[in-house]
């Protein structure tokens, strides 16, 4: 008899594991939510794009290049889109509220790490203001524009691709480390703005450090020319200061995206989260 209540007991278990398997499998923790993602033609955009579709959110894919691969592919919309451009902005919102009834989540995951060759001290003033035009004026301009719908329907979710180098200085590309902290700051004070309003819409932000994309490649190619290393050399040399020795991939922090996208976070605002590999840790491999 003993056996036969252990054996059912494992049965059951064994039942209640299989249906949460089907149901992570089918997804649905952003079912019919609508989301836009700027940057969202590649790298973490991209990945936070497919994955928000795979959980069944609609989302609208936006970049100043072509996504429209991309949202064929999820079953989305594409708009092209220049951040810095507050009309376009406007329309975008108005398109996004007439067609799908507002925005639910708001991912600003455009941005550009400057111009790493130029070694003159903390660079040109052009570079510094194209840099804070896309990293900071393009993400202030996102908020503008869709967080009244959020606010007025009384909830949704914002989050704001930073970078790790909001805590550690660094001599290359002094707009890219200044623009992403005072993203971080923007997103802070966005959450508290929501909140004492009384509204449910959060706001937060995500570091991330060393992930394989377009812009991590760039940045070791050209650092690796400026100390007489090949781009694999330079990346070795910046893997010594990444606990777990490697990059991270977009789905890496894509997966934290859709996390704070969800419900299941609706107790968290005016946070920052870094998928950064330890390399916050300061510890060398």
């Amino acid at each position: 008899a003993e056996e036969q209540l252990w054996q059912s007991a494992e049965d059951g278990v064994a039942a209640s594991l299989d249906s949460a398997r089907r149901e992570l499998k089918m997804g649905g923790r952003l079912q019919d939510k609508v989301a836009i993602v700027t940057g969202g033609a590649g790298g973490i955009g991209a990945a936070s794009a497919r994955l928000m579709a795979r959980e069944g959110a609609k989302v609208v894919v936006t970049d100043i290049a072509d996504g429209t691969a991309l949202a064929n592919e999820i079953g989305g919309r594409f708009v092209q889109l220049e951040v810095t451009d507050e009309t376009a902005w406007r329309n975008l919102a108005e398109e996004v509220r007439a067609d799908l009834g507002g925005a639910d989540i708001l991912l600003n995951a455009a941005g550009v790490e400057g111009d790493m060759s130029d070694s003159s001290p903390l660079g040109s003033y052009a570079e510094w203001k194209r840099v804070m035009a896309i990293n900071l004026d393009g993400t202030y301009l996102g908020i503008q524009a869709i967080l009244p719908g959020m606010m007025e329907r009384g909830n949704g979710s914002i989050i704001n691709v930073a970078s790790l180098v909001t805590y550690i200085a660094q001599p290359y590309s002094v707009p890219y480390g200044a623009s992403k902290a005072a993203v971080w700051h923007l997103s802070r004070s966005v959450a508290a703005f929501a909140a004492v309003a009384g509204t449910k819409v959060r706001c937060n932000s995500v570091h991330p450090g060393l992930i394989r994309t377009r812009m991590t490649d760039d940045i070791f190619a050209t650092l690796g020319k400026q100390f007489g290393l090949d781009q694999a050399a330079a990346e070795a040399a910046a893997l010594h200061h990444i606990p777990l020795g490697h990059r991270g991939e977009p789905d890496d922090v894509g997966h934290l995206i859709v996390y704070l996208a969800s419900d299941e976070a609706a107790y968290i605002t005016g946070s920052e989260f870094k998928v950064d590999g330890g390399w916050s840790l300061g510890v060398l491999r």
